[in-house]
């Protein structure tokens, strides 16, 4: 491809409203070319957003305001990074869960819109009393951090493998003035889970994909997630056997185990379940396909 085929970039002196022009057109010209059918538009204002630190209304009220040459280079930058596959959320470092601003690093899944079914199962089983709540694999602390925001009285502890992750977590924690009640413990699954230490709920997004199935995944996910976010080992199961096998040590006598599935995990991790004695309930995504595992000591809520 020659170079003159390539978009315009972003000039020192474009206005805020050429700029946004030329960074849609350099995003759909990548789109293009990874034979993407969608539109960059609105890619394309939101970084426009996050490059010049401008709100909605800056961008309507001075769209005449002149672009500087640091300010031009990053949104060309950026702009092509979109277009190339890089994930808006890598880009702005934030994304939107439950209707909240999350910090994401190169550390932490991207929170997806899915998984707010994990967050609504878990509401839809604690009361508005004092709550426990475990989130095992925590990432961004998405999950626990959207039901604190919902439960007054809730509490919850954040465990992970990854140090990197669980300092994002807190720092979600922070900016949502959840830190009171939310801490985080590096852990391999239940590892530094105290003995004794009784949840109302425990909710997880483990890794489940399959790991000869990783380098066939779309390039957003394969080459940005984190691989030990999205590894399950070699038949997707290897964090949901130690997760199933010891929850119930780890619940209250009502208390539920709520895990997010791969689209075709139901009756393997329906199994597990059935094997460590839990009752199940499924749920499933606006999709239609199974996405939420719940496992119970006792009959379900």
């Amino acid at each position: 491809m020659q170079a003159d085929d390539l978009p315009a970039a972003v000039r020192s002196g474009d206005t805020i409203a050429v700029a946004l022009r030329k960074m849609r057109l350099i995003i759909n010209h990548g789109l293009a070319a990874r034979a993407v059918d969608q539109d960059g538009g609105l890619d394309a204002r939101l970084l426009l957003l996050h490059g010049m630190k401008l709100s909605h209304a800056d961008l309507i009220a001075t769209p005449s305001h002149a672009v500087s040459g640091l300010e031009a280079e990053t949104l060309t930058g950026m702009a092509r990074l979109r277009g190339a596959g890089t994930p808006l959320a890598r880009l702005t470092g934030e994304a939107e869960f439950w209707s909240l601003p999350f910090y994401v690093t190169d550390d932490t899944l991207v929170p997806r819109p899915d998984s707010e079914l994990v967050v609504e199962a878990a509401l839809s089983r604690i009361g508005r009393g004092m709550t426990r709540v475990l989130d095992v694999g925590t990432g961004t602390g998405c999950l626990p951090l959207a039901i604190l925001s919902e439960r007054p009285q809730a509490r919850a502890l954040g465990v992970d493998i990854s140090h990197g992750a669980l300092a994002v977590a807190d720092r979600n924690a922070r900016r949502h003035g959840l830190a009171d009640r939310f801490a985080t413990c590096l852990s391999d699954v239940y590892g530094a889970v105290q003995d004794g230490d009784l949840f109302d709920v425990i909710v997880s997004n483990p890794p489940y994909i399959e790991t000869k199935v990783i380098e066939g995944l779309d390039s957003e996910v394969r080459d940005h997630d984190p691989r030990l976010a999205l590894d399950g080992g070699r038949d997707g199961l290897e964090v949901y056997r130690p997760l199933i096998a010891n929850a119930a040590q780890f619940l209250h006598p009502a208390g539920n185990l709520i895990v997010e599935i791969g689209y075709d995990q139901a009756s393997s991790v329906g199994a597990l379940m059935a094997e460590a004695g839990l009752g199940t309930t499924l749920l499933h995504d606006l999709a239609g396909h199974p996405r939420v595992l719940i496992g119970h000591k006792s009959d379900p809520i």
